[in-house]
């Protein structure tokens, strides 16, 4: 039997980005990761949604904090 581990954490997350034409917005949100993901890894994720929408920035700028399990 294979046993797979669900094991999930959210990270409350902000960031000033900068938006083409409208120039520096502060960006925040929530993202919920495998447990297994690195620090790192979670930044990558936020910053590849950013860029996604549109937003240009410095994965050093992009703050995260573990959120409590409800």
């Amino acid at each position: 039997m294979t046993s797979t581990n669900t094991a999930r954490l959210t990270y409350a997350w902000d960031a000033w980005v900068s938006m083409p034409g409208q120039g520096r917005a502060f960006a925040h949100g929530t993202v919920t990761v495998p447990a297994s993901y690195c620090w790192t890894h979670v930044q990558r994720e936020v910053g590849a949604w950013l860029g996604a929408q549109g937003a240009t920035g410095r994965l050093a700028d992009i703050h995260l904090q573990l959120t409590p399990q409800a």
